[in-house]
Parts: structure tokens; C-alpha cells; sequence
């Protein structure tokens, strides 16, 4: 099979792009791309989403840094597993003691992630940039959905078009992001939907993060920051108003508690890394030096 996630990348940067993996155990392995050296640069993509969604920081990083995008359990070329966030913390804490101290950034759901990383293993943190980060609170009062029959197709699941949907329209915006004649990031984007396996884990992923509010919560009352570089950054174009003041004031009280700095972008939608990749670049290097 055609790895066209890594070709993509390694259009992206001119060649000099690695695969790399590491056995999770039982033979199952988690994978990522990889270029360039220096300090490690982790890239943590938020839920449903490719790591292409990095496209343009990566390319950027790739002359300085280690830059490392990789796939989580089920998504990408990384073998699946049954979700649980236990899992996704454990699978980023080792896939740090392989590649970090790193500096770890983390987009959405993948900023919560990254947190809940930190707070077990700082010692494998260098800095920690957070784009738009979700927040448990957020999440309350929702009802909780159910996880897809795996006994039937995917294709059948009542979600799937709105999924497949939403993916091929991340993916344009991805290609606009870094507008290349030379890599179709359209179809490298697509190839992360192409089996049942990876389907099933974008159709997981959101109903698995509703069931674990309590479990979420529980981990940010013993979470302990040390100290370690932290920038937030949350963007509000496209938000709905009702929601904003609600988001801005969570994302504060995270900087106050981790000593972060907290930066609005209201010029920028919810994928940071494509609308305003400059100034993820620049906050990458703030936390780094």
C-alpha cells in the first residue's frame, strides 16, 4: 500500500522525510513522520483530524527541528486499538520517552491530550503549545452517543456522511494552507478514511471522549504543573458568540494555573495550524529556546 500521508511530506520538505514506528505491545504499532534535526518538535492533531493538518508548520519546522507528526492508535498507518483516553495518554507518554524532551504541541482535543501527557511526564516536556485546546467543561450537559456497530459496515453508521464530509473539507483546507503542484494533500488526507479500521475510529473517537467527562475532570484535579513553558492560543472567528466568553474564560484559567501566556486570535477559525501557521511557528520557537 501506497504510504501517501509520508509522501506528502516528504513533498512538503523536499525529501529527508523517515517512517518510524514503535511496538505498543502484542506487535501493535504506533507510527509517525519525521524530518529534519535539532529539538524535537511532537505534533499531537486533534480528534477525527490527519496529522496533515500540520502541513504547513512542518514544512516550516522541518529547516530547524526535529519535527515529528504521528498517527494515533487507529488513525493514519497506526495500528488500531480500543479507545480510551488511558490508552491515547500512554501511546503520547511513550512515543515522548522514544523522540523527547520534546516540545509537544497539541490542537484541540489533542492540546487536552497533551496536557494530561504533561502532567504524568514534565521531565519529557521542553514546552507546551496549545492550540485551542478542548476543555472538559465544555462538554457538559451533552448526551452521550453511541459507539459505531462494528458488526456492520461503517458506511452504515447514521454519522458516516457527515464524517466523510467533514474530512474531505478539512482536507481542502489543508491543501489551500500550502498550496503545492507538486503533493495532492487532497487524496493524502482522504487515504486516512480509506479502511473500516480507521473509519470506525473516527466515528469512535468523540462519543469515547463524551463517556470520559468524569475521568477527564479527575485528571486535571491531580494534574501539577511544573513550571515548563506554556502558550495558549484560542481562536474565536467562526465560534458562536453564545460560546466565546465561555471558551476565553476556561483558556485563562488554564494559563493562570500552568503560568502560561494566553493569546486571542480572532483572526483565525479553529485549526490554527492552517489559518495562522506563522504564529504557531513563532509560539513553537517562544517555548523552545
Amino acid at each position: 500500500m501506497v504510504d501517501q500521508a509520508a509522501e506528502a511530506f516528504g513533498v512538503l520538505v523536499g525529501g529527508g522525510v523517515a517512517r518510524r514506528e514503535l511496538d505498543r505491545g502484542g506487535g501493535r504499532m504506533l507510527r509517525w513522520v519525521e524530518a529534519g534535526s535539532g529539538t524535537p518538535v511532537l505534533l499531537e492533531a486533534g480528534a477525527t483530524s490527519p496529522a496533515l493538518s500540520f502541513a504547513a508548520v512542518f514544512r516550516e519546522l522541518a529547516a530547524g527541528h526535529r519535527v515529528i507528526a504521528y498517527d494515533r492508535a487507529g488513525y493514519g498507518v497506526s495500528d488500531p486499538a480500543p479507545l480510551s483516553v488511558g490508552l491515547q495518554v500512554d501511546d503520547l507518554v511513550a512515543l515522548l520517552e522514544e523522540v523527547g524532551p520534546a516540545v509537544l504541541v497539541g490542537h484541540s482535543w489533542g492540546g487536552l491530550l497533551a496536557q494530561m501527557a504533561t502532567w504524568e511526564r514534565p521531565d519529557l516536556i521542553r514546552g507546551l503549545v496549545l492550540l485551542d485546546p478542548s476543555h472538559e467543561s465544555y462538554w457538559d450537559g451533552f448526551d452521550l452517543i453511541p459507539r459505531a456497530d462494528r458488526t456492520r459496515p461503517p458506511a452504515s453508521d447514521p454519522r458516516y456522511q457527515e464524517t466523510v464530509d467533514g474530512a474531505r473539507e478539512l482536507a481542502q483546507d489543508i491543501a489551500r494552507s500550502v498550496p503545492d503542484d507538486q503533493v495532492d494533500l487532497i487524496a493524502a488526507c482522504q487515504s486516512y478514511l480509506q479502511s473500516d479500521e480507521q473509519l470506525f475510529t473516527c466515528l469512535d473517537e468523540f462519543p469515547m471522549i463524551l463517556d470520559s467527562v468524569g475521568e477527564l475532570r479527575e485528571r486535571r484535579e491531580r494534574g501539577v504543573w511544573t513550571g515548563l513553558p506554556v502558550v495558549l492560543l484560542t481562536a474565536t472567528k467562526g465560534r458562536p458568540p453564545e460560546w466565546t466568553p465561555r471558551v476565553i474564560a476556561a483558556q485563562e484559567q488554564l494559563a493562570t494555573e500552568s503560568n502560561g501566556r494566553h493569546q486571542v486570535v480572532p483572526e483565525s477559525g479553529h485549526y490554527l495550524q492552517i489559518d495562522v501557521p506563522e504564529l504557531v511557528i513563532a509560539c513553537i520557537r517562544e517555548v523552545g529556546t
